[in-house]
């Protein structure tokens, strides 16, 4: 595929059988404030390496998808006004104008299967807005045709979490608790829905994606809560207002209202939850590595 270009360290460390997480790049561009999505950055970067995984930050950059830019490239790119939000329905034309552009969990993980990545980190995954149903994020569709884990920490804080639950049931997703059986609540600790699976080591998570693949399966979310001091309680993320419309501009819209409302709480609980994500994401991409290699020695 012309139009996907994969940096040379995540080349080489694809080539070489090592760990690479892919990250999204639409909290650069639409997720947080500036300094905040570079700091994101920086933590998601520092965390994968210190785990043994190489980051793949995956973005539309100069009419590329973009496997592996640099830090001083996710600057650039947080710099750019014209910056869109890139999904499946909206790539090819990002590429051609402005060919620039952050990937939501969607795209990335699209990016992420062409490129042959196993695991994405994310902060939250989208899902179905609350109302009639029909307003659903295409992360969920991508999911369910693609053979990738998505670290998260439950669905987006605006979301409807049950109606998001049975649509990746529906779509064959299973949605496994890192060492808790309730759904992470994104900037909550807790979604409240009962999780029929969990794994406490990540070698019981890669042996759990190993035979969901082996098995036929596509994607799978691994749910991590946010616990302590820095999650926000479920009370406080009611939205106070609702952001008009639909489409891609919705939750960027929905989420800068919880800002507004809670300050800075919302931008701490955000970096804390991408860095946490990516250091999971890193071990079980590690872990994935260790678990997937006899399979490929016995042509598996």
């Amino acid at each position: 595929m012309s139009a996907l270009s994969v940096a040379p360290a995540v080349r080489d460390a694809i080539a070489s059988g090592r760990a690479v997480v892919a990250l999204e790049s639409a909290v650069i561009t639409h997720g947080l404030p500036r300094p905040a999505a570079l700091e994101a950055v920086r933590r998601q970067w520092a965390a994968c390496q210190r785990t043994g995984a190489t980051p793949a930050v995956v973005a539309v950059f100069e009419g590329r998808l973009c496997v592996g830019l640099s830090l001083d490239e996710c600057t650039r790119l947080a710099d750019r006004d014209d910056a869109v939000k890139v999904s499946p329905w909206n790539l090819s034309a990002a590429l051609r104008s402005p060919g620039f552009g952050g990937t939501t969990v969607a795209s990335t993980v699209q990016a992420a299967a062409l490129a042959g990545l196993g695991v994405v980190s994310t902060g939250g995954i989208g899902g179905v807005h609350p109302g009639d149903g029909q307003d659903v994020s295409a992360d969920l569709f991508e999911l369910g045709r693609r053979t990738v884990c998505v670290v998260c920490a439950g669905p987006k804080s605006t979301l409807d979490a049950t109606a998001t639950l049975e649509r990746l049931e529906t779509l064959g997703v299973p949605v496994v608790g890192w060492r808790s059986s309730v759904l992470a609540g994104f900037l909550a600790t807790s979604a409240g829905l009962r999780l029929p699976s969990r794994a406490d080591t990540v070698d019981e998570l890669a042996q759990l994606l190993r035979q969901h693949w082996a098995l036929g399966g596509a994607g799978i979310v691994v749910s991590q809560p946010l616990t302590g001091e820095l999650a926000i309680p479920s009370a406080e993320l009611v939205a106070a207002e609702t952001a008009a419309g639909r489409g891609p501009e919705r939750t960027p819209a929905e989420l800068r209202q919880l800002r507004d409302r809670l300050g800075e709480r919302v931008i701490v609980a955000n970096l804390a939850l991408l860095e946490r994500n990516a250091a999971l994401a890193g071990s079980l991409a590690v872990a994935l590595g260790r678990v997937m290699k006899p399979v490929e020695a016995q042509g598996g």
